[in-house]
């Protein structure tokens, strides 16, 4: 009678032990399925990762159960596996692409200096911390269920060996039978195919890409078709088509071209417009700038660093051949920039250079219409001879925060705080981030603004002659532009020579063409990159040649 209850006890421990390997193995698959409900954008898109049905072996594994070290190589595999589904998961959302594991970590920092400006560096660090801490938490509790499942069968018997053998088997086959649309995804087996392919085709770009550095194409070449006028270049930051195509932001900013356009006119003024290809999406506005200097696609902070050391020359290098003084305006640069000297501008205007003293909203909160203003009737000045400027705005950058109005005064510009009764609106900093209605709702309001500013500086102070050049960087994030949008920004070129602006819309640039004023043509499927424009300039005929 004691052996029967001997045994029966033995049985009812084995079909427990069993019960919490599976609980085990089911913890750990929703901490990685979890960051494919994200990605997918729906709870339940996938409810079983089939690589796992290799974890059960660790209970026929005599050494799993003994090792120190080999419970925690195991769970420190699985927390970079979550760590790299979530990071995969993170940036298809913000740039609308998959993680390129050999590049993306460059940007770490990126996000951190986007939360230092948006939250303020506590809460940056803060951020940081937390992630750190969560890692190591995933990683303790990852190593705390590999022993639970390495060390839940002391003792063998036949039902329990029968059970680990069938998870192992039916997980196996799931990866190679479940269909592509399955709630069965092989979700490691998947990243590990993805990366191993960016990572051959990441390794051949940077061998082109250096190949095309040290061309002869990519040396400075004088533009006698642009010498001796001054050729501006303003960047509005997170200006995409999107926000002219969509109906739900073009009836706001339709009307602001449209007005924009009879202002310009009035004042003497002509434009043509196109649509380029951005090389990014949601953001690292540096890389479109690198692109358009550079006359080389630019899409993540190895290439630029690539770039910057490559010894080849600029868009820069081009207008300083051309006798122009090449300068750059910067007001979200708070920190060394040694880049710029690198992009060859030979001066230098970052945040402090503006010396503004008014409130501040926003990315680090600088208005537009103060740089603009700023730049024409204190920074301009300083050059005798013709510029090339690349003014970089930013009072449309996200969260998108309410900033003082524009001003009709122009003569209040002139102060240190233009807006001395304006207060900054009383707002959590994560109100934004947390409703994304409101969020949505606000993109068309500051990308307005940040156009209003542009042109109605534009008609009032562009020099005589001068060629105005204002673009998108990129797109907004998947989340105000869906995940169907594409790549393309407008870029509208400005002059009161209308030869210039002939010669321009008569040059070939591919299927996507030009289109009179502010409007842009109809989309097109082969819209040039934004670094052709580097040629589209060189490439101009001279009138006083033909």
């Amino acid at each position: 009678m004691d052996r029967a209850r001997v045994t029966v006890n033995q049985e009812t421990a084995a079909d427990r032990r069993i019960t919490q390997v599976l609980i085990a193995i089911g913890i750990i698959n929703l901490v990685l399925v979890l960051p494919l409900w994200w990605r997918e954008g729906a709870w339940g898109s996938a409810w079983l990762v089939p690589e796992l049905g290799l974890l059960p072996l660790l209970a026929l594994w005599p050494t799993a159960r003994r090792s120190r070290w080999l419970p925690w190589v195991l769970a420190a595999m699985l927390a970079l596996a979550f760590a790299a589904l979530l990071g995969d998961a993170l940036v298809r959302a913000v740039f609308s692409r998959p993680l390129n594991i050999l590049l993306d970590p460059w940007l770490l920092r990126a996000g951190f200096h986007l939360l230092d400006g948006s939250l303020g560096t506590a809460a940056a660090v803060l951020a940081a911390l937390l992630a750190a801490l969560g890692i190591a938490a995933i990683t303790i509790a990852m190593r705390a269920l590999v022993l639970r499942v390495a060390g839940a069968a002391p003792r063998q018997t036949p039902l329990s060996v029968a059970v680990i053998a069938a998870v192992a088997v039916l997980g196996l086959a799931g990866i190679f039978l479940a269909p592509a649309e399955s709630v069965v995804r092989p979700a490691l087996a998947e990243l590990v195919q993805t990366q191993s392919q960016q990572v051959r085709a990441t390794l051949a770009e940077r061998e082109a890409l250096l190949a095309r550095a040290g061309s002869k194409r990519m040396q400075a070449m004088p533009i006698p078709a642009l010498a001796g006028r001054d050729v501006i270049v303003v960047f509005v930051e997170s200006y995409g088509v999107s926000a002219l195509d969509q109906p739900r932001y073009a009836g706001t900013l339709g009307p602001v071209l449209q007005r924009s356009e009879a202002r310009l006119a009035e004042a003497g003024l002509g434009a043509v417009s196109m649509r380029m290809q951005s090389p990014i999406r949601g953001g690292q506005s540096w890389l479109s700038h690198a692109s358009v200097l550079s006359g080389q696609p630019i899409d993540n902070d190895y290439w630029y660093s690539l770039l910057l050391a490559s010894g080849q020359g600029f868009l820069t290098d081009d207008f300083r051949s051309t006798g122009h003084t090449p300068l750059v305006v910067a007001p979200a640069i708070v920190r060394p920039w040694p880049e710029a000297r690198a992009l060859g501008f030979e001066d230098v205007y970052p945040a402090a250079a503006l010396e503004y003293g008014g409130p501040k909203s926003g990315w680090v909160g600088i208005p537009d219409q103060y740089t603009l203003h700023r730049y024409s009737r204190h920074l301009r000045p300083a050059h005798a001879g013709p510029v090339f400027g690349v003014l970089l705005l930013i009072s449309s950058h996200a969260p998108w925060s309410p900033g003082p109005p524009l001003v009709d005064d122009r003569d209040r510009l002139d102060r240190e705080n233009p807006w001395p009764d304006w207060q900054v609106p009383e707002t959590d900093p994560l109100a934004y981030w947390r409703d994304t209605d409101r969020l949505r709702a606000r993109y068309p309001e500051s990308l307005a603004y940040s156009l209003e500013a542009v042109f109605s500086w534009a008609a009032h102070d562009l020099p005589e002659d001068a060629l105005l050049i204002v673009l998108g960087d990129h797109q907004a994030a998947p989340l105000i532009t869906g995940h169907g949008a594409g790549a393309d920004v407008p870029v509208h070129m400005i002059s009161s020579d209308e030869s210039l602006l002939t010669r321009l819309a008569d040059r070939d640039s591919g299927d996507a063409g030009m289109s009179g004023g502010l409007s842009l043509p109809p989309a097109s499927s082969s819209s040039p990159g934004l670094e052709t424009l580097r040629f589209v300039l060189r490439e101009l005929p001279n009138p006083q040649i033909d």
